[in-house]
């Protein structure tokens, strides 16, 4: 006899079926691995999963819920001239602990020479060594491959250096990226020209431009709709802004500091913009801005020493939930300081030999198409 269940055949009965705005729900909290699994469920899993509406939910939820995100760095190491994209670690805050392991073996695509332009999104923003652009997802190995910009400008006699920078347009859901060439003039200033690319529009146009110190940074860092770039003007520090949206330039004034300063960086974690004041001979201050935009609250984290004799820039990656973990890039090498004991521990080799410089860009894993 088949089993009943209150006077009705169980084996007949109907599974029940969820609303498919809490499928959504549950869905937007599970991580990468296993949403790219689930994609074999049912063709409208499929569906959903592959849905551009879906793949925005889950970023933003993985945004506001910092603390059920990890995020990931993909580390490009120069040899010779030529990047590769050689390691990917995920990193994990669990019981307030910092934790740094190798990632999956990256997809194909990963194994193009590269240099890195930023990331967004779960999107990565990269130079090929044919001089092209690629928006790439490590996650998902989608890319799409980009012209770079077309436009010359006539170099001067001091010469021309060019600057990068990749971030989001929420006003009208477009990726851009952007391109700076600085042309020094008298006294330490600069004349910076300005392009932008738009995903959506699939073309680069010319925005004003503005007037500038040194731009230090390579590549700008995006945060708040807004990317940043860290300038010195005369003795001066400062970070320079471009508002993606309203095309916007402005200045964000750095913490003060003392005699002595070697170099700003910035970084980005858990979206809350990060400096780092490296003095001579190897000590720095890191520094976060607890609210955007308010120049009070910019809040001392920690005095890192550096282990090594040599001098090296610390740039940061990562701060964790408490505050006294950081992953840095010490020089060209990963390191995770723990303030509690001042200690440094170092991740292992990117490659073989020795490499000039190292790139390291940390993004959110999901399922962000580089296509609009």
């Amino acid at each position: 006899m088949k089993e009943t269940c209150e006077g009705t055949n169980f084996w007949t009965q109907e599974i029940p079926t969820l609303p498919q705005d809490l499928i959504t729900e549950i869905l937007i909290r599970l991580p990468i691995k296993t949403l790219l699994k689930f994609k074999c469920v049912s063709k409208s899993w499929l569906s959903l999963l592959s849905n551009t509406v879906f793949h925005k939910s889950h970023v933003n939820f993985s945004i506001k819920n910092s603390k059920m995100t990890d995020y990931t760095l993909a580390v490009v190491a120069t040899v010779s001239g030529l990047g590769k994209i050689c390691h990917v670690y995920n990193i994990s805050s669990e019981n307030s602990c910092v934790t740094v392991a190798k990632h999956d073996c990256p997809p194909k695509s990963l194994s193009l020479s590269a240099f890195l332009l930023g990331s967004c999104n779960g999107l990565v923003c990269l130079t090929t060594d044919s001089f092209e652009l690629m928006l790439l997802n490590p996650c998902t190995g989608k890319f799409n491959v980009i012209p770079d910009t077309t436009i010359q400008y006539k170099v001067g006699a001091g010469g021309c250096y060019v600057r990068y920078g990749f971030g989001y347009d929420a006003s009208v859901d477009d990726y851009k990226v952007v391109k700076i060439f600085s042309f020094p003039q008298s006294e330490g200033r600069h004349v910076n020209m300005v392009n932008v690319y738009s995903l959506k529009a699939n073309s680069w146009s010319t925005i004003k431009c503005f007037n500038s110190g040194y731009i230090t940074a390579n590549v700008g860092v995006f945060a708040n709709g807004v990317l940043h770039w860290e300038v010195g003007d005369r003795g001066i520090s400062e970070i320079v802004t471009l508002d993606l949206a309203a095309e916007r330039y402005g200045k964000i004034a750095l913490p003060s500091y003392k005699d002595g300063v070697i170099r700003w960086t910035l970084g980005v974690s858990r979206g809350c913009l990060v400096a780092c004041c490296n003095y001579e001979p190897n000590n720095a201050d890191m520094w976060v801005m607890k609210e955007y935009g308010v120049q009070e609250s910019w809040t001392k984290l920690v005095t890192i020493s550096s282990p090594v004799d040599r001098r090296v820039y610390i740039s940061p990656l990562f701060v964790g939930e408490n505050g006294d973990e950081f992953l840095v890039k010490l020089g060209t090498e990963l390191t995770l300081y723990n303030s509690r004991n001042a200690s440094f521990k170092r991740l292992a080799d990117y490659v073989s030999g020795d490499f000039l410089q190292v790139q390291v860009a940390t993004y959110l894993e999901n399922l962000s198409s580089p296509h609009i």
